[in-house]
């Protein structure tokens, strides 16, 4: 049995060359006794020369025998080319699949799904304005509920309230000692020795 193709790893192809001893239909092995193996939709079967129809002329459907439609006769040459199945190595196929190295990507990155997770130590953002709440039509009442959750012993949270038209904070918050907070038109100003603190 010899071998035609590409070199291996890049596609392969087995060649087999079987001369007929007696009158019959049927072919299992080549002429050094090496049985058939070919992967069903990927071989090709000639007879004296003349490709056969796999289907109509040949049956080949088992990986492993060829049966004519009509018994070949004493020396009549079949060869029979059946390729291997090709499969590139480093893919990830269109259905999904895991990359374990890193990945950079020049274009943009649309993900459409209902769920992105993040397992990562460290998230960088160029962007300055992060848009949440982005649906077909956004209301303050789409925005309900939207916010930012930060996971401890219990929730910290930074949520937006619709019906009282506020951002709430169910936690205090600190700023710095010289740190301004406009609140109802008004401008307060933390003590220069002591932080204030909002909320309770």
């Amino acid at each position: 049995m010899a071998y035609i193709g590409q070199e291996p790893g890049l596609g392969q192809a087995q060649r087999s060359i079987f001369t007929a001893v007696a009158v019959t239909d049927t072919v299992t092995a080549d002429d050094d006794g090496l049985p058939l193996n070919y992967t069903v939709g990927q071989v090709s079967v000639y007879l004296n020369g003349v490709k056969q129809v796999v289907g109509d002329d040949v049956v080949a459907s088992n990986g492993s025998t060829l049966v004519f439609d009509d018994d070949y006769a004493i020396g009549d040459v079949i060869e029979v080319i059946a390729l291997s199945t090709f499969s590139p190595a480093d893919t990830v196929p269109a259905s999904g699949g895991t990359f374990s190295g890193n990945v950079i990507m020049s274009g943009n990155l649309t993900v459409n799904g209902t769920e992105t997770i993040v397992n990562t130590e460290t998230l960088t953002v160029e962007d300055k304005n992060i848009e949440m709440g982005k649906v077909a039509s956004p209301t303050d009442l789409t925005a309900d509920g939207g916010g930012i959750t930060l996971k401890g012993t219990t929730d910290k949270t930074i949520i937006w309230e619709n019906d009282t038209d506020s951002w709430n904070f169910n936690q205090n918050i600190e700023t710095s000692t010289t740190t301004k907070v406009k609140q109802k038109g008004a401008f307060m100003q933390s003590s220069t020795h002591q932080a204030m603190v909002l909320g309770g």
